[in-house]
């Protein structure tokens, strides 16, 4: 029997932040691509009229500035965050272009116009994250904004990684939320079935 090693929260974040540091543009570029491909062979993704999608900001983040072109062509509505920093969470914008977008006071881009507290038509989530397990079990940047929309959201939930991002099993707490597939440039790992493709 395979002892599961479980890795505390801290360390993980601390090695892949590591490791993003370590991964070029060109990487980042071609890496993004092959996860976009995963994602665009998805039901979930495919059937969805309504997507929540974050805006890639971060060093070593999967792009998913391209997902967003992309779903624009497939007339996908877009769901970006908007940050409330005080209540510690998110209102929704509606993404409608790059040019009606606004930097906050963090310096992330957050839409101008469409704010509001609706989830009811959202389809599916696409949840940033450090660090992922294959277990479903993420670790964001520290500040809980994800974990209370999650919450809410009884949705397909979906991490793209790169390979990197990916252990066997990370430390949780009842708090946290867990993702239902996790997509990476080389596999596909269904924590609902738990399955590998």
């Amino acid at each position: 029997m395979r002892i599961r090693t479980v890795i505390p929260k801290g360390e993980a974040r601390k090695l892949v932040l590591q490791r993003r540091k370590e991964i070029s543009e060109a990487e980042i570029k071609r890496k993004t691509f092959k996860v976009i491909e995963r994602l665009k062979e998805q039901d979930e993704f495919l059937n969805a009229k309504t997507v929540h999608c974050y805006i890639a900001s971060r060093e070593g983040e999967v792009d998913t500035r391209q997902l967003i072109n992309l779903m624009q062509e497939m007339n996908k509505a877009i769901v970006v965050p908007k940050l409330n920093p005080v209540s510690k969470t998110f209102s929704r914008g509606c993404f409608t272009s790059w040019t009606e977008m606004i930097r906050n006071e963090e310096g992330y881009l957050e839409p101008a116009v469409g704010i509001n507290d609706s989830l009811d038509d959202i389809d599916l989530v696409i949840v940033p994250a450090v660090a992922v397990s294959i277990h479903g079990q993420r670790i964001g940047y520290g500040g809980g904004y994800y974990d209370k929309l999650l919450r809410n959201l009884f949705v397909p939930k979906f991490v793209l990684a790169f390979e990197f991002q990916i252990f066997d099993d990370i430390e949780s707490t009842t708090a946290d939320t867990r993702v239902d597939k996790i997509i990476t440039e080389l596999r596909v790992v269904d924590v609902l079935k738990h399955s590998v493709y």
